[in-house]
């Protein structure tokens, strides 16, 4: 199963005041935090989570982006990307556990 959808990181949040000042950057737990959100929305759920293999391609900076995440029975496959010219750019992978 997979499912699809968009983060919107709020550049109006205040979190982005002290992380890289002049240069707002997503913390990248919030970016986890968010895949877990996703995931847990779509049924996947569990007591603890182990997090494996979180790649970040680049800097993501507040705003909205894309994502996908395959849902196994004992993990998540997590994608975060942008369409870049009509082709989507992966900027974060990452695995998720159970």
């Amino acid at each position: 199963m997979q499912t699809e959808g968009t983060f919107f990181f709020d550049p109006a949040d205040r979190i982005y005041e002290d992380h890289f000042p002049g240069n707002a950057v997503v913390p990248g737990s919030l970016i986890v935090h968010a895949f877990l959100e996703a995931g847990e929305k779509a049924g996947f759920s569990g007591a603890e989570y182990t997090i494996e293999n979180f790649r970040f391609r680049e800097f993501i900076s507040p705003g909205e982006y894309s994502y996908s995440i395959r849902i196994l029975p004992d993990h998540l496959k997590c994608r975060l990307y942008r369409n870049h010219r009509d082709t989507p750019k992966t900027l974060v992978t990452g695995t998720i556990k159970r």
